[in-house]
């Protein structure tokens, strides 16, 4: 075997395995990326359920406060000697219960919009990890059917300059 032989089946054996190469690398690469994605849809999933339990008990507290504030106002309505069951009194204090009321479902409502977007940020993490996983699978193939076109073309390349030993083929006297 000659050495031009042996040089262009090293060449095409070269070729194949960087595009192997490439295609394992590429594959790795979206393999970590899926699992990043992964990771970070579980965290998303985790920050949503702190929304949920930050909200109710905030919630919570509110309520508490709002019990504690009503029984300062009935305190002071009735030390200035004023009947805390009546007229104006009655209602300040109907309005101090439907406001605090108001704000705890004001935090109950906002702790669910917090929790159901991080919901969907974990669902689009997911979607994003099932994205990589399916590319990495194919990047291999890829490489593989990339080599394979490389050594095709370089074999037709150096069948026409005669390196196998045939005749080499003039592509204008045909």
């Amino acid at each position: 075997m000659g050495v031009p032989v042996v040089l262009g089946v090293a060449s095409v054996v070269a070729s194949v395995g960087g595009s192997i190469m490439q295609g394992y690398a590429q594959s790795q690469a979206a393999n970590y990326n899926a699992q990043v994605a992964r990771n970070n849809q579980i965290v998303a999933n985790q920050n949503a359920q702190i929304a949920l339990q930050t909200g109710q008990t905030q919630e919570e507290a509110k309520r508490i406060q709002t019990g504690e504030m009503m029984g300062g106002i009935v305190a002071s309505q009735a030390a200035s000697g004023v009947n805390p069951n009546t007229g104006s009194a009655l209602s300040v204090r109907s309005s101090a219960a439907e406001t605090g009321e108001l704000d705890a479902l004001t935090i109950r409502s906002n702790a669910n919009l917090q929790a159901r977007n991080l919901t969907y940020q974990a669902a689009q993490y997911g979607a994003q990890s099932q994205l990589y996983s399916s590319q990495a699978g194919w990047d291999v193939a890829n490489s593989i059917l990339g080599g394979a076109s490389s050594v095709s073309d370089k074999w037709l390349k150096y069948n026409q300059m005669g390196v196998f030993g045939n005749q080499p083929s003039n592509p204008l006297i045909q």
